[in-house]
């Protein structure tokens, strides 16, 4: 393969971050993937598709998910939708036998994701998903001390979470992401997921949860500048107790979009038997970590851009958020390249809204529930 024709579907702030990134990789890995074109951008109006086509230089564009899909100088699909049009993207690629590359959510349920997933085994078709927090350099530096067990020894609890604001004007008119039929939840769905991916990719698998879960603005204007209210269907904030099998750890997962002040806080702490560890995206260039034996207190380790393999930026240059981007769309397509599934794949999707929806129904039932998960 001399090229690979990006196919995005979805020019909204995330389509417009993967686009620059594809235009970025062969700077960032030399000679590492052939050719990266443009190839298509399809949006819901004509006049937002072809000024992507202008302004990013994509070769086509589309308003039809099913032409897009399937026209020849696509090799790779892109999804950027918003969350109730994945499915029907996903299922038309599966038949084109076209590699997916999905944003979180995967889908509005754990049904609907389990069945996406089967699709893709049936077709023979990789999938991946964006879970890019993975790819923070701390991050991935954290999951290697845990792993190692000789820093954190045994992880007894831990605490993360995901703070935004912006939601706390009443009169902020309805979107899709405020009704559950569209988004398939709220800040657990927008954040949580996040969170969810990174407890089990640190940690390991989930035993049960308890949730709870708030709606502060119960009602908001059907669009801006007008009297008439439409019922919000989803949660604002959410609290989850965690139990993990593996080692017994418990702990907790917050996520909020009513966290007045917060920008983009998302914060890690995990407590060993040896020692512990701290980490803030609002700092995201330093690991902090505790050892008990030595009693020094917290130090900071530095770990701004280190990917192995990458030539630029220079590994000392602070991180920026679409660097993460940049590199789960890169594993992706290497991935692909070689055959093999991606990391993360369409089942880290599965497994995360299996245990999303173990969270709402236990915020109905009050109680802990087990999480119920099997490969599909």
């Amino acid at each position: 393969m001399d090229r690979i024709g990006i196919g995005i579907a979805g020019y909204g702030m995330i389509g417009k971050i993967h686009a620059m990134n594809y235009t970025r990789l062969p700077f960032l890995y030399p000679g590492k993937l052939p050719r990266i074109e443009l190839a298509a951008v399809c949006t819901s109006r004509t006049e937002t598709a072809s000024e992507a086509a202008d302004y990013a230089g994509f070769s086509a564009w589309f308003t039809d998910i099913k032409e897009m899909v399937h026209d020849e100088r696509v090799d790779v699909i892109d999804c950027c939708l918003p969350n109730f049009l994945h499915k029907q993207i996903l299922l038309e690629a599966f038949t084109a036998g076209k590699p997916v590359l999905c944003e979180k959510p995967l889908a509005l349920n754990g049904e609907e994701a389990r069945l996406l997933a089967e699709k893709a085994k049936e077709a023979g078709v990789k999938a991946g998903i964006t879970f890019n927090y993975r790819f923070v350099p701390a991050i991935m530096l954290a999951r290697k001390l845990i792993a190692e067990k000789r820093a954190l020894g045994e992880v007894y609890s831990f605490r993360v979470e995901y703070l935004h604001s912006g939601y706390q004007d009443p009169n902020r008119p309805m979107s899709w992401k405020l009704r559950k039929e569209q988004a398939g939840g709220g800040a657990l769905v927008d954040l949580g997921s996040h969170l969810i991916d990174l407890v089990r990719y640190l940690l390991g698998e989930y035993e049960s949860v308890r949730a709870s879960v708030k709606t502060y603005i119960k009602e908001r204007p059907v669009k801006k500048g007008v009297d008439e209210k439409e019922l919000v269907t989803v949660d604002d904030a959410v609290w989850l107790e965690v139990r993990l099998k593996n080692n017994g750890a418990i702990g907790t997962v917050e996520a909020s979009r009513f966290a007045t002040g917060s920008l983009d806080d998302l914060n890690i702490e995990m407590y060993g038997s040896k020692g512990a560890i701290r980490f803030s995206l609002m700092d995201a260039n330093r690991l902090y970590f505790y050892d008990a034996g030595k009693g020094r207190g917290w130090e900071g380790v530095q770990t701004v851009q280190d990917y192995p393999g990458a030539s630029l930026p220079p590994s000392r240059s602070i991180l920026g958020w679409p660097r993460t981007h940049a590199e789960n769309q890169y594993r992706f397509l290497r991935a692909i390249l070689k055959g093999c599934n991606p990391e993360p794949d369409i089942t880290d999707g599965v497994y995360t809204q299996i245990v999303m929806d173990t969270a709402y129904r236990s915020a109905e039932s009050g109680g802990w529930e087990k999480v119920l998960y099997t490969s599909p």
